[in-house]
């Protein structure tokens, strides 16, 4: 089958995420193309792809606006195949449950919104990138992650947070529902084994 995984990163953990995924759809004999949304041409056509897989990461509970921007009008192709979203956020990580139960909330209200309805949608636990940040925003996480994280936060150095064997277990998963999918569009469906 042919894989489309897009995605819009920020500090670049949602481009690992998205690697990772089209690593193990390779491994299961995929044809896969990977794309960082920006990079994608304005009139890309997903109409040879037969799965495709969005991903996005949280800020300020939204996500990028190019990821809006590549699924609007692409609703009606995205509507005839199966899709899945995977949104990256810190929050899924979190101590409270409280804001683990909205990390899970904020990619059902986006798509839902947009009038898109994935058949998988997956919160991923990101990364906290102190290396990264300038000096606002470094203080800025750095209050979130001692408030959200458990124990001592340093930050002169990066917290992976995500859970590799969850990302595994996401790519495999919608695979088979895709090839299942997929089959059943075409009308061919898996055969039955013998009774008894």
């Amino acid at each position: 089958m042919e894989f489309l995984v897009a995605y819009a990163s920020t500090d670049g953990m949602t481009a690992e995420i998205a690697q990772r995924i089209g690593q193990r759809l390779r491994e299961a004999d995929h044809n896969v193309e990977i794309s960082e949304i920006a990079q994608l041409p304005r009139d890309f056509d997903i109409a040879r792809f037969d799965a495709v897989l969005i991903g996005a990461s949280v800020h300020a509970h939204g996500y990028q606006h190019r990821v809006r921007r590549f699924v609007v009008p692409r609703l009606p192709a995205l509507r005839a195949k199966p899709t899945a979203f995977f949104s990256v956020c810190m929050a899924i990580a979190s101590k409270d449950p409280g804001e683990r139960a909205e990390a899970e909330e904020i990619p059902e209200r986006w798509a839902e919104r947009l009038g898109w309805a994935p058949q998988a949608i997956e919160v991923i636990a990101g990364a906290v990138r102190f290396t990264r940040y300038g000096f606002l925003r470094k203080a800025v996480m750095l209050a979130i992650a001692r408030r959200e994280m458990t124990g001592p936060v340093d930050p002169t150095r990066d917290y992976i947070l995500t859970d590799w064997q969850q990302v595994d277990a996401f790519a495999n998963t919608f695979a088979e529902l895709a090839q299942a999918r997929v089959a059943r569009m075409r009308g061919v469906l898996p055969v039955a084994p013998p009774p008894g």
